[in-house]
């Protein structure tokens, strides 16, 4: 029998016994990075984490409000948590009553924080994009008895430093290089729930990379920022001069980085593409309109032309790259006429996928104080043609896979569909971001974080399929 861990901790004045923290992240990786981030602190409190919410003593929501899915998926989610308070159990850890608390972070929380804590009786406190490494602080204040209060200062350093907290055990890491962003898109929320741009120093980054891969064995960086592509310029240093510098890290097999604004990419970041051994064949560059007059009214600071010139520069430097992007259908009043100069775009830009949404009204934004015509049905038939068209494109694009290889690294299992209901596979992505799956010879290989090498044989719009040609196992 499993002896359980009854061990107390002593923070403060208070004594933590063993806890568990359920944990619910929305939206971007830069959101997944802050609750690896919240997650870090917790276990230095005795806490644990779980996948089952009726099992916490602790239940956070990492909040995003980008997309407007996302936002009534936490409404939701949070006012399902009345049965957490109104059922309390002993906790059989500690023979204790368990004293549930429930907070929301994030960006809904850096706006609205003091109406959530205010609306919801079940939500104890809410916190803010810029203050999550003080969430140990906070959950302290509430295990000591306090309740609905908020947080949502903004650091006001003029340096920002951090330390990349991981704790997943992967040899995948995200790397914040830049938080913030000064562009003010008419549509974009951002700025107000992340604050302006500021950098980490180059040699910093450099530092925190080779300590993740000589002692965490990460092979596989992805560097993040809201505007990664302006990192730096407050220090005069630059994103493809940290590339470059990644480059010579011992240990380091990948490299990636997001998410880019067209203005902001260099002929420097061009060329860095084009010399750097790490970087992968991939950008995720957002377009958002194939409509100058819709990237007008959006405040994004480039042409289509522009654009366009940008992918023939990056597919010049290396052509083994992919390009993928982002498309807001149906814009405060775009006409037909805008709308079919976006599909006309996606036929001329050739991405390698898309990620397509129905534009939805951000409180405080430019866009939301927009007279707007178009209605939920119109918005949605352009939605779909949109992605019609793209996966038109993108089946073409797949098929030129088959019959090469392509080596991946094992980052989980699938489980197959139609035809192949039921067969286990094992899946990786590619230097060019593409999902590929491969079945094994036996279902009781285990390829977890294992480079291979698989041979395409059949691809789709959707799905990639291959054969086994080698596996190199886990390279620590």
């Amino acid at each position: 029998m499993q002896e359980t861990n009854t061990t107390s901790i002593k923070v403060g004045e208070l004594d933590f016994p063993p806890r568990k923290v359920w944990m619910k992240t929305y939206g971007c990786q830069m959101n997944y990075h802050d609750s690896e981030r919240i997650m870090s602190h917790l276990s230095g409190m005795n806490f644990t984490k779980t996948d089952d919410q009726q099992d916490a003593d602790l239940v956070i929501f990492n909040t995003c409000a980008v997309r407007d899915l996302a936002n009534q998926k936490f409404y939701s989610h949070l006012g399902e948590t009345k049965h957490l308070k109104a059922n309390v159990e002993i906790n059989p850890e500690t023979g204790l009553k368990k004293d549930v608390v429930i907070a929301a972070g994030g960006c809904i929380a850096q706006t609205e924080g003091k109406d959530l804590v205010a609306k919801y009786k079940t939500l104890d406190f809410a916190f803010g994009t810029d203050v999550i490494d003080n969430i140990g602080e906070m959950v302290y204040r509430a295990y000591a008895g306090e309740r609905k209060f908020t947080v949502t200062s903004w650091d006001r350093s003029d340096n920002y430093s951090i330390e990349t907290k991981i704790t997943q055990g992967t040899p995948q890491a995200f790397v914040n290089i830049i938080k913030g962003c000064d562009k003010f898109c008419s549509y974009c929320i951002v700025p107000f729930t992340r604050g302006r741009e500021k950098s980490r120093r180059l040699q910093e980054v450099v530092t925190d990379v080779k300590r993740l891969v000589e002692y965490s064995g990460v092979q596989e960086v992805t560097l993040l920022g809201q505007n990664v592509n302006s990192f730096g310029k407050d220090n005069e240093e630059s994103l493809a001069q940290l590339i470059m510098a990644l480059d010579d890290v011992n240990g380091l097999q990948r490299l990636r980085y997001t998410t880019s604004h067209p203005y902001d990419v260099s002929d420097e970041l061009v060329q860095a593409h084009a010399h750097s051994k790490k970087l992968c064949n991939h950008l995720h560059l957002p377009v958002q309109s194939g409509s100058n007059t819709v990237l007008q009214r959006m405040l994004r600071e480039y042409t289509v032309e522009h654009y366009l010139t940008l992918l023939e520069k990056m597919r010049k430097a290396n052509p083994k790259m992919m390009i993928t992007s982002d498309m807001i259908a149906g814009f405060p009043n775009e006409t037909e006429e805008e709308h079919e100069a976006t599909l006309d775009l996606i036929r001329k830009a050739r991405f390698d996928n898309i990620f397509s949404y129905t534009y939805s009204s951000r409180k405080g934004t430019k866009a939301a104080r927009m007279d707007d015509v178009l209605t939920d049905d119109i918005r949605g038939r352009r939605l779909r043609e949109i992605m019609k068209l793209q996966l038109e494109v993108q089946a073409e694009l797949r098929a030129e896979m088959v019959g090469k290889t392509y080596r991946v690294l094992v980052d989980g299992q699938s489980i197959g569909k139609g035809m192949q209901k039921g067969i286990k596979k094992w899946q990786g992505r590619t230097s060019c971001n593409r999902i590929v799956h491969f079945e094994p010879a036996s279902e009781d290989q285990d390829f977890m974080w294992h480079w291979v090498d698989v041979d395409i044989h059949t691809s789709t719009a959707l799905a990639t399929q291959g054969n086994l040609v080698k596996d190199f196992g886990k390279t620590l």
